[in-house]
């Protein structure tokens, strides 16, 4: 059988945010009004499914005869290149940034960011393993839990690391689509 070297996939994906609840575009439309290009990364993006198994042993046999999964989640790491204000601001709660003409002009961002953590829906985007087209995770909630750190250095640039945690997606149709979906276009 002829394998397409689309099947192993090479290549940067991009990240999206939006309100929790906004629509995911079709995998080969761009993302529309709602959805915040997060722009350039660093290090690349890094999708983790995390679980936990319990591996249930009986009496008749000294090996697991059954596992149960008791937690989960999937989490979303990358690192912003493009460290604006209004980039910074998804990765401190949603801040609302501000501007003043001046002079001098400013923008600005509060870092405080309260009790309250800031729901999102989130899309990474990036190659498919099935041709020249694209790949996506739609997760529909998921939250902020990194502790966004920045460094100033003399010899490289300075990139905010962000973890997107998803949480259950209360309003999914069937509980399979909880932390939302792959999907992967094909033609």
């Amino acid at each position: 059988m002829a394998q397409s070297p689309f099947q192993i996939v090479a290549g940067p994906a991009n990240v999206y945010l939006a309100v929790a609840g906004t629509a995911f575009p079709a995998v080969n439309a761009a993302p529309g009004a709602g959805w915040t290009d997060m722009g350039m990364t660093e290090g690349g993006v890094t999708v983790r499914h995390m679980q936990n198994i319990e591996v249930i042993t009986t009496d008749q046999y000294t090996a697991g005869v059954k596992g149960i999964r008791t937690e989960e989640g999937l989490e979303v790491e990358f690192a912003l290149a493009e460290t604006t204000l209004e980039r910074y601001a998804w990765a401190l709660n949603n801040a609302t940034v501000t501007a003043a003409a001046g002079p001098p002009a400013i923008k600005e961002i509060p870092l405080y960011r309260g009790v309250d953590v800031t729901r999102h829906a989130l899309l990474v985007r990036g190659p498919s393993p099935y041709g020249n087209f694209n790949s996506q995770y739609q997760v529909p909630v998921v939250i902020q839990t990194a502790e966004p750190e920045v460094s100033f250095v003399k010899d490289d640039k300075t990139v905010l690391n962000c973890t997107f945690t998803a949480l259950i997606d209360l309003l999914a149709g069937i509980p399979a689509d909880r932390f939302g979906k792959l999907v992967a276009q094909t033609a």
